[in-house]
């Protein structure tokens, strides 16, 4: 936590007031353990922001489709880190975009199949992505069949065996899962489109929307003091 950027206020963690959040093991975006001290940029940028509110983000790392139904049951105040979904309104406030990612295929360096420039251009290939994630969503609705991986890292593993062609996730998330693998020169990628990642905070917990619209306040502050840019530096 960036203690240094509060202010006058006290920065003593007990001071501060507990509130949950629940989050994926989703490098670089957040970690649930430390890698080189770092614990992920909108880790970072999540808890400063909370901090400078008055309160000690408490972030519990779940699986990701966990972390959601707890968004929806209004057991947690927010969810770190999601896309947008229309469907998900319904029990979801997104805040302001805390980052980017982008979408797209990856395959193997020596695989010589069509290059999509569309998700509909692969109907009739071998495609997957991970369970619960948004991309896996967008490839049955672009008409495709999709094979489910349980997670980034065995979606990889997957896709090295050949147990399909196309891997349709974030190149910011999966790239860093390819480096820990020693796998980074055996794959290309495709991008596709480049989105929002958001906060996503729960309709059902109490007091929400105030939430958001402080958090989105104080997150347009860190932009404007260099705190945001000067913790994303640090993953670059």
């Amino acid at each position: 936590m960036l203690i240094s950027a509060m202010g006058p206020r006290a920065a003593a963690q007990e001071t501060l007031r507990t509130i949950p959040i629940t989050a994926e093991d989703y490098p670089p975006y957040e970690m649930a353990e430390p890698v080189n001290g770092l614990r992920g940029f909108d880790y970072e940028v999540v808890t400063e922001a909370f901090a400078r509110m008055g309160y000690a983000a408490e972030i519990e790392f779940l699986p990701w489709s966990r972390a959601l139904l707890k968004v929806q049951l209004g057991q947690t105040s927010a969810a770190l880190t999601c896309a947008y979904v229309p469907e998900r309104e319904i029990y979801i406030l997104y805040s302001d975009p805390i980052s980017e990612f982008t979408s797209g295929f990856f395959v193997r360096w020596e695989y010589d199949g069509p290059a999509p420039a569309v998700l509909e251009d692969l109907r009739g290939q071998r495609t997957a992505s991970v369970d619960s994630y948004e991309s896996l969503g967008a490839l049955r609705k672009a008409g495709l069949d999709p094979i489910s991986a349980p997670n980034p890292a065995s979606a990889v593993r997957m896709l090295m065996a050949k147990r399909f062609d196309y891997l349709y996730l974030s190149r910011e998330s999966t790239e860093f899962v390819l480096r820990d693998l020693g796998l980074s020169g055996r794959v290309r990628f495709h991008p596709i489109d480049r989105q929002s990642f958001h906060l996503c905070f729960s309709r059902a917990y109490a007091g929400s929307e105030i939430l958001a619209q402080d958090f989105n306040a104080t997150l347009a502050a860190m932009r404007a003091d260099g705190i945001y840019d000067a913790i994303h530096a640090k993953y670059r």
